[in-house]
């Protein structure tokens, strides 16, 4: 049985977060640049009918019923048996290598689980199609998150740019050009339910200031939206623009996303946002061909060697 390998990437919401909590739309994008990777290999030699799962950036050596039942492995292997109808525990290693930094706010506790579903199914002989894929990883998430948007897993299974809202559900977008993103590291590590919490506590204090901040945001979204789907790159800059002075009245930045947007702003990026909770995590910033080198190495000393380019949409 040979060995199999299998990748997912990870995620970032382009415009729209916060809002989309309470009813407005989001819009995220596949991170394909930054990977996570899953080896499945059997082992031959000491067929024992136990999985070990190998994640050196986690710390992790152990077989994966040791694991913690929210832990995204976990939950990915169990599932995938239950889903294939297998009582037997296969003899194999999971080797897990990432690209993508774990618990940054890019989606990589669903990115792990979808590697893995794909690994595990394909060395199985049972190779999963994409939209069982991502019904399993989302109840992984369920274990992770609590009760997830499904935006994560969705993006991440697919690997394309999508549209959000709770009333609407998901719409898969089509980018009207090739759109260049470079995304820094912060290095402040902020709990998104607080930032969640934070803002529904704003919302019930000033319900019409706060609630109007929320709209506008959602206006923004339908905007960048059109801009996005028609390629063009100045709309979508100044829709970006909007959404993060939005974010920053409802008190979602902090000062060190504020200096990397600065940074990127004045190394020429057409526009720069906080992405995901806020308070810390990653800045993304939007760039034209002619200013990626500069804006990147502009971020890449302001984040001490955290940042990194994506690019969405057609790149022919």
């Amino acid at each position: 049985m040979p060995a199999i390998n299998q990748s997912a990437c990870g995620k970032a919401i382009l415009l729209g977060e916060h809002a989309v909590v309470h009813g407005e739309g989001a819009i995220a994008i596949p991170l394909s640049s930054r990977r996570i990777k899953v080896r499945v290999e059997p082992k031959i030699l000491t067929p024992d009918s136990k999985i070990q799962v190998i994640a050196p950036d986690l710390g992790i050596n152990q077989e994966y019923t040791d694991l913690p039942e929210q832990h995204p492995v976990f939950q990915a292997v169990r599932l995938t048996l239950i889903e294939l109808n297998i009582t037997q525990t296969p003899s194999c290693t999971l080797l897990v290598t990432s690209t993508l930094s774990f618990g940054s706010g890019l989606g990589s506790s669903a990115a792990l689980a979808v590697a893995t579903i794909r690994a595990l199914s394909e060395f199985l002989g049972h190779p999963l199609p994409t939209n069982t894929v991502n019904r399993i990883a989302y109840e992984c998430e369920t274990y992770i998150h609590g009760n997830p948007s499904g935006i994560d897993n969705t993006v991440v299974s697919n690997e394309k740019p999508l549209y959000f809202q709770k009333s609407q559900g998901f719409e898969f977008l089509s980018a009207g050009r090739a759109f260049n993103f470079i995304l820094a590291d912060s290095g402040i590590s902020k709990s998104t339910r607080e930032s969640v919490a934070s803002v529904a506590g704003q919302l019930a204090e000033s319900p019409i200031e706060v609630q109007s901040k929320l709209t506008q945001i959602g206006q923004v979204v339908e905007q960048g939206k059109q801009a996005f789907l028609n390629g063009d790159i100045m709309g979508l800059a100044a829709a970006m623009n909007q959404n993060q002075q939005l974010l920053t009245a409802i008190d979602l930045s902090c000062p060190e996303l504020d200096q990397l947007i600065k940074t990127a702003l004045e190394a020429g990026a057409l526009a720069a946002k906080l992405t995901g909770g806020g308070r810390g995590g990653h800045m993304l910033a939007l760039v034209e061909d002619s200013k990626l080198p500069l804006v990147y190495e502009s971020l890449q000393q302001a984040s001490s060697g955290r940042a990194f380019t994506t690019t969405v949409g057609n790149q022919s």
